[in-house]
């Protein structure tokens, strides 16, 4: 591998992800479960900038705009770790994390944010690593990973590591789709709802999932059929202030809510014509001025 290049420093931005789709298919050996996902990309998006520092195998990562992740370990470290063991550079770095993101949302932000950091540190190499090197080192630092390698709308299948963009006539109409995100003022563990889930052991079946995608992807189903995640029902039984504004929304505006991945952020699709000033003051008067609300795109 080539040493690091004269570069001294690089930003990328790292864009938030909703899932239109999750099934959750069945358990593997190795403890992961089996999914099958769509994931958008959003106009809402962290900024991950790399500075090289004067000291060999040095790493320090800060992150501005919460508090809560300043100091802390995370997956953009994780993915200068895995970098150098795969290419054998020990060059001194220090990571800045401009947090636009939600964290603890389903959004994406962490995987997101390692991805940049690993498409940064590939821009600062004089032999930069090749897209599927990429894709195979971004899944060894998280799940979610290499779908955030994958320009447009993707397919995610496995624990996260096959993915494949989706058919291009659809990727083209989704994009610059007006997007609601809100997310009540708590997170959700990753682990904890996959762990609600599987003790319910109620699997989709993988073959009626394929046929779904598939309908979808030929334009036969609807985006707004199509939008579903198996992930929900453990929620809703926690939380039920969720569904409540969900049903309040769908029947008030049309619009068909939906959470995205574990949560806690929530989305719905519209189009030019959704009165998203009327919808926000719907979800500011049940969640209160805590929430996280704000309109994006898919890009």
């Amino acid at each position: 591998m080539g040493l690091i290049n004269v570069i001294q420093r690089v930003s990328v931005p790292a864009p938030a992800k909703i899932n239109l789709f999750l099934a959750v298919i069945g358990k593997r050996t190795d403890g992961f479960h089996d999914l099958v996902s769509v994931m958008a990309k959003l106009d809402l998006a962290d900024l991950v900038t790399i500075d090289r520092v004067d000291k060999k195998n040095h790493i320090s990562c800060a992150c501005n705009g919460t508090d809560r992740l300043d100091g802390v370990k995370n997956l953009a470290e994780d993915a200068v770790q895995a970098w150098r063991t795969f290419t054998g550079i020990k060059d001194g770095l220090h990571l800045t994390i401009q947090k636009e993101i939600p964290i603890e949302a389903g959004l994406g932000g962490g995987s997101s944010d390692a991805v940049a950091t690993l498409l940064g540190l590939n821009g600062m190499m004089k032999n930069p690593l090749s897209h599927q090197e990429l894709i195979e080192l971004s899944a060894k630092v998280g799940s979610d990973c290499p779908s955030f390698l994958i320009p447009g709308l993707c397919v995610v299948q496995g624990r996260g590591e096959r993915v494949r963009a989706v058919s291009p006539p659809l990727d083209k109409e989704m994009q610059g789709k007006s997007v609601m995100l809100f997310k009540p003022p708590l997170g959700f563990s990753t682990a904890d709802i996959f762990g609600a889930f599987g003790r319910r052991k109620k699997f989709s079946e993988a073959e009626k999932v394929q046929e779904k995608l598939s309908n979808w992807e030929s334009q036969k189903l609807s985006t707004d059929q199509f939008l579903s995640n198996d992930l929900e029902s453990p929620i809703w039984e926690k939380h039920l202030y969720i569904p409540s504004l969900f049903r309040c929304i769908e029947e008030e505006f049309g619009l068909f809510p939906r959470l995205s991945g574990s949560g806690s952020c929530c989305f719905c699709i519209g189009t030019e014509n959704t009165p998203w000033l009327k919808v926000k003051k719907v979800i500011r008067l049940a969640w209160g001025d805590e929430a996280f609300v704000e309109q994006v795109q898919i890009i």
